[in-house]
């Protein structure tokens, strides 16, 4: 009756049909060693042919013990399998809502399935490797997970854009050197115009159109105006007040402008609320009736 366990071998055999039942033993498990690494390597086992199978039989009395270790030898190198890293097709994204919430409000922007705050509506498109791109749907969206290239968020392209200083431009008035009271005084800003500009961000050029949209002024206390023109001198300026009393007036306009952003020639989305502003100190005098007689 013989017992097995583990790497051990006990019996109570002769030692010399002992000593050959544990050869026979180590030769049919090395064989079997050998077969299974084969199976498992597979194409490693080609390149690698230095696999051995090292055994040990130390005797004592009655009982033999029976050891195994296997391995390879005269290798180069690990065998390592390598993974071919294709190009994959990547999602770009085009804000079409205004990241304004009361702006988003209008037109498309207010039936477009994105209520959740921070998350605005977006086009996708599928960029695949080998060049070609189409439409992918629509998906909301943050500017932070937005991609406009690879490696460029929407976050980064309107931050880029922010950070141009627009000119406030220079308020004009008539009459010129000072006003009168219940009469009216006529104001226009010019100078406030921003040619397009290419800004560089992330290895990618980012190519901002800018335009007014509106002029928002204030008279020192009379009534705010917003008008969609910078007004003009005389008398056909859109820009107008009438200040009740004499004294000296701060005239300022706050120009609100959006910029349509592009990256590397195609359109990511508009950025709006820009603002730049002008102001001047406007004195007014008052004509007084005198009596004389």
């Amino acid at each position: 009756m013989a017992s097995w366990s583990s790497n051990s071998l006990s019996g109570s055999y002769g030692m010399n049909s002992l000593w050959r039942a544990a050869a026979a033993s180590v030769v049919c498990m090395a064989i079997a060693v050998v077969a299974s690494t084969a199976t498992a390597s597979g194409a490693a086992a080609e390149e690698c042919v230095g696999a051995f199978i090292r055994s040990s039989i130390v005797g004592e009395g009655n009982r033999v013990k029976l050891g195994l270790k296997g391995g390879t030898a005269a290798c180069g190198s690990p065998s390592v399998q390598k993974i071919a890293n294709k190009p994959q097709p990547y999602f770009t994204y085009e804000l079409s809502c205004s990241t304004d919430r009361q702006s988003a409000t209008e037109g498309l922007c207010s039936t477009t399935p994105c209520p959740e705050f921070g998350r605005f509506f977006a086009f996708r498109t599928v960029h695949r490797p080998d060049g070609s791109s189409a439409p992918a749907g629509f998906s909301c969206v943050s500017l932070e997970e937005a991609v406009a290239t690879p490696g460029v968020t929407l976050a980064q392209v309107f931050a880029a854009v922010r950070r141009v200083k627009l000119p406030g431009g220079e308020i004009g008035v008539e009459p010129e050197v000072r006003g009168l009271a219940n009469l009216q005084s006529y104001f226009w800003v010019k100078g406030a115009e921003q040619a397009p500009v290419d800004l560089q961000v992330g290895g990618s050029t980012v190519h901002a159109e800018f335009r007014v949209v509106e002029y928002r002024w204030s008279f020192g206390g009379g009534e705010p105006l917003v008008t969609e023109g910078p007004g003009g001198p005389g008398l056909e300026s859109e820009v107008r007040t009438t200040f009740a009393r004499r004294g000296f007036y701060r005239v300022g306009v706050t120009v609100m402008w959006v910029a349509e952003a592009y990256l590397d020639g195609r359109r990511v989305g508009e950025v709006d609320a820009l603002v730049s502003r002008a102001q001047t100190t406007y004195p007014v005098a008052e004509l007084r009736t005198v009596l004389t007689g």
